[in-house]
């Protein structure tokens, strides 16, 4: 197995994601950089999806998230449809201000309740 399939293969089990620093010291692929680069061309290829995430008491870090498959893309235009009126003018509100479409805006959403989730039970 390659080392970019490895990093693939690893984070598809960390819906949380992961950062780069994470990455190499759970693959032992070093030096870190050959695992941005990996992680970079991953996200080129469109596998994985790479971004900023602030901690608490930390700087920000890239972290690496799993491309959720086009099932959950199905299901959320279907429930789209369904999303109270609040909802989805906020929804609505963000795509513009963003640039980003739905999906990737509820798949973000979704991540980062599942890293507060996770920590909070790790605690």
């Amino acid at each position: 197995m390659t080392n970019k399939e490895e990093i693939f293969d690893l984070l598809q089990g960390h819906p949380e994601g992961l950062d780069d620093d994470d990455i190499a010291k759970l693959t032992g692929i070093l030096p870190r950089q050959q695992v941005q680069q990996l992680c970079n061309q991953l996200a080129d290829q469109k596998r994985i999806r790479r971004h900023s995430i602030g901690k608490e008491g930390k700087r920000r870090k890239i972290h690496n998230f799993p491309i959720v498959e086009s099932s959950v893309e199905m299901t959320v235009v279907s429930v789209n449809g369904s999303l109270p009126d609040n909802l989805h003018r906020r929804l609505a509100a963000l795509v513009a201000a963003t640039g980003r479409s739905e999906i990737d805006l509820l798949e973000e959403c979704i991540q980062l309740l599942a890293i507060k989730i996770l920590r909070q039970n790790h605690e």
